[in-house]
């Protein structure tokens, strides 16, 4: 696609939820994952730096969507999330794309997390299970899975 200015950063199958077993072809990671990120690059632009994320099987249950969040540090609070994995379809036909939106101020060079947490007021065994396939960074930074 020569319009899409994002380019791949990490790819695989992990599964996320509370039930593990559910997709034989997906390393179960449970309700929380942690993905260390070092950005090697920042351009000069003044927007959000953004990235994207595919996933499968995404369903959501009363309007719960999962959180992504940029640098949490476990045992602080939640910040504002940067984005949310949900079952909105933004291109039709593809449901499964996820852009994150990291502003400016929260961006420099070096270590930072991602972290997905699937969202904690659904019911245990009600909650949704569902597949990161892929990150993908924009070309206005540069990114990189771990440190």
């Amino acid at each position: 696609m020569a319009n899409h200015p994002y380019y791949l950063v990490w790819s695989g199958s992990l599964n996320m939820g509370d039930t593990p077993g559910v997709f034989t072809d997906a390393q179960f990671v449970g309700l929380i994952l942690q993905i260390p990120i070092t950005i090697t690059y920042l351009s000069d632009e003044t927007a959000p730096a953004q990235f994207l994320l595919t996933t499968t099987e995404v369903e959501i249950f009363n309007q719960k969507t999962h959180p992504v969040y940029w640098d949490w540090t476990p045992g602080t609070a939640l910040p504002t999330p940067v984005g949310h994995i949900d079952d909105t379809e933004f291109v039709p036909g593809k449901p499964e794309f996820h852009q994150l939106s990291i502003p400016r101020t929260e961006l420099t060079l070096g270590k930072h997390w991602l972290t997905i947490l699937v969202n904690a007021e659904i019911p245990a065994g009600l909650r949704d299970d569902f597949i990161l396939k892929r990150i993908e960074a924009h070309n206005s930074i540069g990114a990189k899975i771990g440190w």
